[in-house]
């Protein structure tokens, strides 16, 4: 494939731009240029030179960053030290070159998958360096848009390409992801990356760890206590230093670092040869030796972990480091107090596999999705809520769902708790012991996962899968019982209670979150059961817990749903509100539509209010928004659904917006900016246009698995078309939707392959014309049975809400194709007139009388 190539540029200093880019330093000052690639790209960085000029090495730094604010910063937007190694850890490279006249080419040596900005700075005094070609080399092609969705919107059309975009961004393939590490003869070889822990090891507490080292280049580094944040030891090859921090590595990232300690290398310790080293913890201290020689020693350690639950001083052995340090590892021995041995890996090439899926650094053995095409890149169960059903209309790239499936579901405690984030590097857990404590982040998200089976379910009509996955959902909800109090509300202890937002903290007391997201597990295992012909009380179980929860967390003055039961009571957590009310919980009221829709100002609509804590962080969440858009949708507020998507995702679809990625991003600012500086801007949480739009404007959903039965019941929103196109196991789906709201009058088209059979439901408001090939049923569905011709079903409107319609569709005027069409939730005031007028002609009358 090609090398993406950047768009444009900007020099600073001394740069001479032509046929290539020549960079030169005189005696003072750096030139650089900034490239922008003008939307989010990712790959192998490559860099070709021409020439190379100076008294010695040549070296250059090369930045990158997603985000405009991120390029200016000497670390790119990055460094990413929480969950994998399934790309750079690092946004800079320092990179040498000798002076020459040659051509050469050079990769970097580790992926950056997702950057808009590239920045190379020439750090060298007295030098010059010509850039022949720069750019990435793809890793793999793009996964083909299988199903499409286009309408009389361009900005919706746009929101929703976008979207596509990002979710092939989010998805990775089988062996996509390359090895981090290098396992040779004579060791194992680690360029300095993100802490990689081993997984077999994450509960233990004292132990003693030894294994030898050869620096090669810069330092060598391990940790103890580590899951991802832990106890890190920085050995200092050029200052003969070691030194110690205490969390996700020795620099602040997302969480801040603290130093433990710096001890300077005796001297008759040579570090020129391997090294033995011995870490030894012991409750709240650790010991470590040099080559039998005492050389460090830290007490009053109370290291809480980050992710799992577990004890305080608790973890495995990593391997990692800053990005100068290259070293190989030998011999790595771990015993408890009593000398039993926990692990044994002598890191040599005939241990390879098991050294890589130790410790999840290997290649991905699994199709999945991720949670963003940067930063983690590890797999949610809360992301796959939303990436699996954008895939199913989308690229329809069901493996990785499936994948996802296997991959988290293979990870239970023996108690129940369903794993919910997992490194895509990291096997299947397929032994009797426990599974790692890094697969356990969230109730929720394990209760989400029920859910992504279920919908996978619907659209592949995959009954193996399920039978095969099912004793392990039964188990989950099990567990989730064991939490119910005496009002039949789940109350679950704080390090289950996190959700999507982690700098909020967990949910304490009676997470509305979790009751919901239980309440839509039961609902869906009602539904998986036919596949186990299992007899189950799936069904009265979530009639109960529905009465409980709307007796105990719902605010009928307000009429929201809390976000729990100790939260304040007049606080909107924007995703459990809309959740509610999608699942069927909140009663009917008159708020609800202010409360789920769009601000009146000119801000975003913020994910807490009144919330004391969480509303401080003033975020912005395309995650919680989503859950909002299909609460209006369900609730049939056409208008305001489709308001809010331009409102939110409009801003990310703005060419012109220094941060355009291409595609959704993870959180913004009241504002429409990036939250912060390394938010993801190609993030697969946000994708909910991508299925809402499909699924609510052509109204397109399956009824039984596999498609063999579907419904089509659009939501009105003024669009003048409407067309989607599915691939489904049952054949190509079509839905076209011809509207002219104004005059009532409307039609269906439908291509119904044989062998499926679909149920056509009119929009609120509006009944059946006439029809081809069809009969109704009570519940005023027509029945279409598959053929191989298209069906036209004509429609208008009965009469009773065409006022009310055709004057919102003016006011909030998202069906304009029109030129001059104003932004998005505007009207323009000179043409308020229009809609009145036209409602009330003698030719609507007419038309209306002759209907």
């Amino acid at each position: 494939m090609d090398i993406i190539a950047p768009l444009k540029w900007t020099c600073q200093g001394d740069v001479e731009v032509g046929e290539s880019f020549r960079l030169s330093n005189g005696p003072n000052g750096q030139s650089e240029i900034l490239f922008d690639y003008e939307l989010a790209v990712g790959g192998m960085p490559v860099i070709e030179t021409r020439s190379v000029t100076g008294g010695g090495p040549v070296e250059i730094d090369i930045i990158f960053s997603e985000t405009y604010a991120g390029i200016q910063s000497e670390t790119g937007d990055g460094p990413y030290f929480l969950f994998s190694n399934a790309m750079d850890t690092y946004r800079i490279h320092t990179q040498t070159f000798q002076p020459s006249e040659t051509p050469t080419r050079v990769q970097l040596p580790f992926a950056q998958r997702s950057q808009r900005y590239q920045r190379v700075i020439l750090k060298t005094q007295n030098s010059s360096l010509c850039v022949s070609s720069i750019g990435y080399r793809p890793i793999r092609a793009p996964n083909p848009t299988i199903n499409s969705f286009s309408c009389s919107n361009k900005l919706l059309n746009k929101v929703w390409t976008d979207g596509v975009r990002s979710v092939d961004a989010c998805t990775v393939e089988a062996g996509e992801t390359a090895e981090a590490w290098e396992v040779t003869e004579n060791g194992t070889r680690i360029i300095g990356q993100h802490w990689a822990p081993c997984r077999h090891g994450t509960r233990w507490g004292d132990v003693k760890v030894e294994f030898d080292v050869k620096i090669e280049k810069g330092g060598a580094s391990w940790g103890v206590h580590m899951v991802a944040n832990g106890l890190v030891f920085c050995l200092d090859f050029g200052k003969r230093s070691l030194a110690a921090f205490e969390g996700l590595s020795d620099t602040n990232g997302i969480f801040p670092t603290k130093r433990r300690g710096l001890w300077n290398i005796k001297s008759d310790i040579s570090l020129d040869a391997w090294i033995s080293v011995t870490t030894v913890a012991t409750g709240t201290r650790v010991l470590v030796s040099l080559n039998g020689a005492e050389t460090a020693f830290i007490s009053g350690l109370d290291i809480h972990p980050i992710l799992g639950g577990s004890q305080n001083n608790t973890g495995s052995v990593a391997f990692g480091g800053p990005q100068d340090y290259v070293s190989c590892y030998r011999n790595l021995r771990v015993t408890d107090q009593s000398g039993e041995i926990l692990y044994r890996n002598d890191f040599l090439l005939a241990s390879k596999d098991r050294t890589l899926a130790d410790f999840a650094v290997g290649t991905n053995t699994l199709s999945c999705t991720i949670d963003g095409a940067k930063r983690d890149r590890a797999l949610f169960g809360g992301d796959l809520f939303v990436m699996g059903r954008s895939i199913c209309y989308s690229t329809a790239n069901l493996d990785a769902i499936l994948g996802s499936i296997k991959l988290l579901t293979s990870h239970q405690t023996a108690d129940g708790y369903l794993g919910n984030l997992c490194p895509i590097q990291a096997p299947r857990h397929e032994e009797s012991t426990e599974p790692p404590t890094y697969a356990f982040y969230s109730l929720s998200y394990a209760l989400l996962l029920v859910v992504a089976v279920k919908d996978y379910w619907m659209h592949s009509g995959d009954d193996a899968s399920v039978r095969s996955v099912w004793h392990r959902l039964e188990k989950l909800l099990s567990f989730v019982d064991r939490f119910a109090d005496q009002r039949g509300l789940v109350v679950a202890p704080p390090p289950l209670s996190m959700d999507w937002f982690p700098m909020g903290g967990p949910i304490l007391g009676a997470s509305g979150k979790i009751n919901i997201a239980y309440f839509d597990a039961l609902t869906s295992m009602a539904k998986l059961s036919r596949v186990t012909a299992s007899k189950s009380n799936f069904l009265s179980r979530a009639d109960d817990l529905k009465q409980s929860i709307v007796k105990h967390l719902w605010n009928p003055t307000a009429g929201t749903m809390r976000m729990s039961d100790i939260a304040s009571p007049t606080g909107i957590c924007q995703d459990i509100n809309a959740y509610a009310i999608t699942m069927g919980l909140s009663p009917a009221h008159a708020a609800a539509e202010t409360n789920l829709a769009a601000p009146r100002s000119n801000e975003l609509p913020l994910a807490f209010q009144g919330l004391a804590r969480w509303e401080d962080k003033k975020v912005v969440s395309p995650y919680a928004s989503g859950f909002a858009v299909e609460a209006l949708f369900e609730r049939g507020h056409g208008f305001s659904a489709i308001e809010l998507i331009e409102r939110v995702w409009g801003v990310m679809a703005d060419e012109t917006n220094v941060n355009y990625s291409g595609g959704h991003w993870e959180a913004m600012k009241p504002d429409g900016s990036p939250s912060t500086d390394d938010t993801s801007l190609m993030h697969g949480w946000s994708t909910w246009p991508v299925y809402l739009l499909p699924r609510y404007l052509a109204g397109l959903s399956p009824l039984e698995p596999g498609w063999t039965r579907w419904k089509v019941q659009p939501v009105l929103a003024g669009l003048e078309t409407v067309d989607v196109s599915l691939s489904t196991p049952a054949g190509r789906i079509e839905v076209s939707l011809e509207m002219q709201e104004s005059l009532g009058l409307g039609s269906i088209v439908l291509k119904v392959p044989q062998g499926s059979v679909a149920e056509v439901f009119v929009p609120q408001g509006w009944k059946f014309k006439s029809s081809e090939n069809g009969s109704q049923l009570s519940s005023g569905a027509l029945i279409l049975p598959g053929q191989e011709s298209k069906i036209t079903i004509a429609i208008k409107n009965s009469g009773e809400k065409l006022s009310q319609t055709v004057a919102k569709s003016e006011k909030v005027g998202t069906a304009s194709t029109r030129a001059g069409a104003v932004a998005p939730g505007k009207a323009p005031a000179s043409r308020w007139w229009y809609g009145w007028f036209r409602q009330f002609s003698i030719m609507r009358l007419l038309l209306k009388w002759f209907g």
